[in-house]
């Protein structure tokens, strides 16, 4: 009787580990958007808490974040607000040399 109580056990930490990864594979999401070339600093490029369809104070409580390739950060989540914006001048030429598209 005591392994059968066990194997519950077991089926029950495979199912909890289950929903675990399903949780957690459904809370991660990625949004992307287009910029125009020459955006000026401050220039609004999206409303992040509303395309994810969340409040903006669970912005700062899932811990979202803008991840950049390389050193600079060149957009600005507010977490208040939800509001992305551009952090410095953007410079197609110069961010992507010598390509006639940049992604």
């Amino acid at each position: 009787m005591a392994s059968g109580s066990r194997g519950g056990r077991s089926k029950r930490q495979v199912l909890l580990f289950l929903v675990g990864v399903c949780v957690w594979q459904s809370a991660a999401q990625s949004l992307r958007y287009s910029l125009a070339e020459e955006m000026e600093r401050d220039s609004f490029v999206g409303d992040i808490a509303k395309d994810l369809g969340v409040a903006p104070s669970q912005l700062a409580a899932r811990k979202a974040r803008v991840v950049s390739e390389g050193n600079e950060q060149r957009l600005r989540l507010n977490h208040n607000s939800g509001v992305l914006t551009v952090s410095e001048s953007l410079d197609r030429e110069e961010l992507c040399p010598q390509s006639d598209t940049c992604t």
